[in-house]
C-alpha cells in the first residue's frame, strides 16, 4: 500500500470514528429521554397512588420504599433544623 492509500484509508477511519460517535450521542440522548420519561411515569403513578389510596399490589413494595424515604427525609431536616437552633 501505497503512502496516498495510507493516509486515504486514515482519513475514512477518522470519518467513520466520527460518524459513529456522533450516532452514540444520539443513542445516549434517547436513553436519557427514556429515562427520563419512565421517571416522570413513576411520580405520576405515586401521585395518583397517594390521591387515591389505591395500591397496585406489584408496585406495593416500591411505594411503600418511596414513602418510607420521603419519611426518613422529613426526620433529617428536623435533625438539620436542631442543629441550626442549637448554634443560635
Amino acid at each position: 500500500m501505497d503512502f496516498k492509500q495510507f493516509m486515504k484509508n486514515v482519513k475514512n477511519e477518522a470519518s467513520d470514528a466520527v460518524e459513529v460517535t456522533k450516532i452514540k450521542a444520539k443513542i445516549s440522548k434517547e436513553k436519557t429521554n427514556v429515562k427520563d420519561t419512565f421517571e416522570e411515569i413513576g411520580k405520576l403513578m405515586y401521585e395518583t397512588y397517594r390521591k387515591s389510596g389505591v395500591m397496585p399490589e406489584e408496585y406495593k413494595e416500591q411505594l411503600t420504599k418511596v414513602d418510607q424515604a420521603r419519611a426518613k427525609i422529613n426526620e433529617y431536616n428536623a435533625e438539620i433544623d436542631k442543629v441550626k437552633m442549637s448554634d443560635n
